[in-house]
């Protein structure tokens, strides 16, 4: 059997850095990156890295959650991943959120997607790196809407783990956010 765990710091929802100024990318930054993401096979961690699990991009173009600003995050609990899916617009190889639920209690379908209470088509949920596909390198923050992102180096090393445990396109794997 294999997993995905995200292992998420308390500390991670304190991503402002002045608690009484405007969200956006010079304020909420603080505390970022310090969850913990692991790839098991059976009982054994084959991969382990840092990530961002709390949406801290809830600004500008990106729409906040429903009951507080970083609501578009996973919740804790069970959810799937299907591995290597269309990067579309993103750098890297990203794999798909699934069957998951985020801390605003709206469901995450089997297309990584979710439809708000007032109609609402949110992007897709994935796991994919921060790298800025204009400048082609990784962005010194992570920034989520509710994605759990990793540097561009470490998704690459989640791939070939997963790939090195047998697992391919389209696979769906459990995942448990803790």
């Amino acid at each position: 059997m294999f997993l995905i765990k995200v292992v998420r710091d308390a500390r991670s929802f304190d991503y402002k850095v002045w608690e009484n100024k405007q969200d956006g990318f010079n304020n909420n930054y603080k505390n970022n990156s310090i969850d913990q993401l692991s790839l098991w096979s059976g009982s054994k961690v084959v991969f382990c890295c840092h990530c961002q699990s709390v949406a801290n991009y809830c600004f500008g173009k990106e729409r906040p959650g429903d009951t507080v600003s970083y609501g578009d995050s996973i919740a804790p609990g069970k959810f799937a991943v299907r591995c290597f899916v269309s990067p579309r617009m993103f750098h890297g190889q990203p794999h798909a959120i699934i069957n998951a639920w985020d801390i605003d209690g709206q469901f995450i379908d089997n297309s990584a997607m979710q439809v708000t209470k007032d109609g609402y088509q949110n992007g897709r949920w994935l796991i994919h790196d921060k790298c800025n596909v204009v400048t082609g390198k990784d962005t010194t923050f992570a920034w989520s809407a509710g994605c759990i992102i990793l540097s561009s180096a470490d998704l690459a090393k989640l791939g070939v783990s997963l790939h090195a445990i047998g697992v391919q396109a389209g696979d769906v794997i459990y995942g448990l956010m803790a």
